[in-house]
């Protein structure tokens, strides 16, 4: 395993509370192999959609449309559509807007804007306020309390498995599927 495998597979001990052996570890060639793996070791209902999750992204949603407000840099709440570009548009506030939107938040770990020349740039899997959104959401509000670990569904493990995925690996959610390779179709090391 690489450097990239091991630590998506410590994420995922640590999101999920769960010790995944080497064993398993070498069998889990999709996303779907994750999810199941994770959906056996939790007993977790199979069917059913994400509940815990999505009430977690919400919250997350309005902490976020609040925190953009006070600092006056989105009209009424905003549209999870709205292009990050577009809401933090002057490129010469964007580095000082940025920190003060961390700070507003109160969170400790913050996605670091990549800097090309004198420009600043999001990084390549945040483009719009709900990417942002989901990003706090599997960050800062991913701390599973045991009753919530014990209500989790299929959907529930799907989601967090794949938000997981897609920021140890910076990747944009087009590129996702629960039946991709990691190694082949996902980049993995």
């Amino acid at each position: 395993m690489g450097l990239d495998s091991v630590e998506l597979v410590m994420a995922f001990e640590e999101v999920f509370q769960i010790s995944i052996s080497d064993q398993e570890a070498e069998k889990m060639r999709t996303p779907r192999d994750v999810i199941d793996c994770i959906t056996a070791k939790l007993d977790a209902k199979v069917g059913g959609p994400a509940v815990v999750i999505r009430a977690k992204d919400e919250t997350a949603w309005v902490q976020l449309t609040h925190a953009l407000q006070g600092l006056g840099v989105v009209d009424g709440e905003g549209t999870r559509d709205q292009k990050l570009d577009e809401v933090f548009a002057d490129r010469s506030l964007r580095q000082q807007q940025w920190r003060q939107l961390k700070e507003q938040l109160d969170v400790k770990a913050w996605p670091r804007l990549r800097w090309f020349g004198l420009s600043t740039d999001f990084p390549s899997n945040l483009k719009t306020l709900g990417d942002l959104s989901d990003w706090m959401s599997h960050h800062h509000l991913l701390r599973l309390t045991d009753d919530e670990r014990q209500t989790l569904t299929r959907g529930d493990i799907a989601l967090l498995v794949k938000h997981i995925i897609l920021d140890q690996l910076g990747l944009q959610e087009k590129k996702y599927g629960e039946d991709k390779r990691f190694v082949e179709d996902l980049g993995l090391d």
